[in-house]
């Protein structure tokens, strides 16, 4: 999957290794196999239906609750979510090299009916959010607030 590449040695310092070739290397082989893809990921989901509510859980992996954004309007729902990371510096540490990652989430979906977005709960735990959305037969649109 991965290649190693290794840099070609800088004069007067034959045959020294580049400490971070592996790590170019696993980086530009990644690149190129994303490359084209958006920088929007799919959530995983997963929706059943019992007793007279739907269940979604979704995948959102490293995302906090308040990055979260849940809209109801009927029976689409749309869940979005953005991820940001960054290495943290210690005191005394000399950064040598240091990477960040912004990713966001998003998926929609129409359920088979209509939902009450006034009764309908959101948990998120380890990342993994869960709604619970009872089915109603009037259609009504709200912005769902995470807990």
């Amino acid at each position: 999957m991965f290649s190693l590449l290794s840099r070609p040695a800088t004069q007067g310092a034959a045959l020294s290794r580049d400490p971070f070739s592996l790590v170019d290397a696993m980086f530009n082989e990644l690149a190129s196999q994303r490359s084209g893809s958006s920088l929007v990921s799919r959530a995983r989901i997963d929706v059943t239906e019992r007793n007279g509510t739907y269940e979604v859980r979704a995948e959102l992996p490293g995302a906090k609750k308040e990055d979260i954004a849940i809209d109801i309007d009927g029976a689409y729902v749309s869940i979005s979510a953005r991820v940001s990371s960054q290495s943290e510096r210690k005191e005394g540490e000399r950064v040598l090299y240091s990477e960040r990652s912004h990713e966001s989430y998003a998926r929609a979906f129409e359920l088979p009916q209509a939902v009450d977005a006034q009764a309908a709960e959101a948990k998120f735990d380890n990342g993994v959010l869960t709604l619970t959305l009872p089915k109603k037969d009037a259609p009504r649109s709200t912005r769902l607030a995470v807990r």
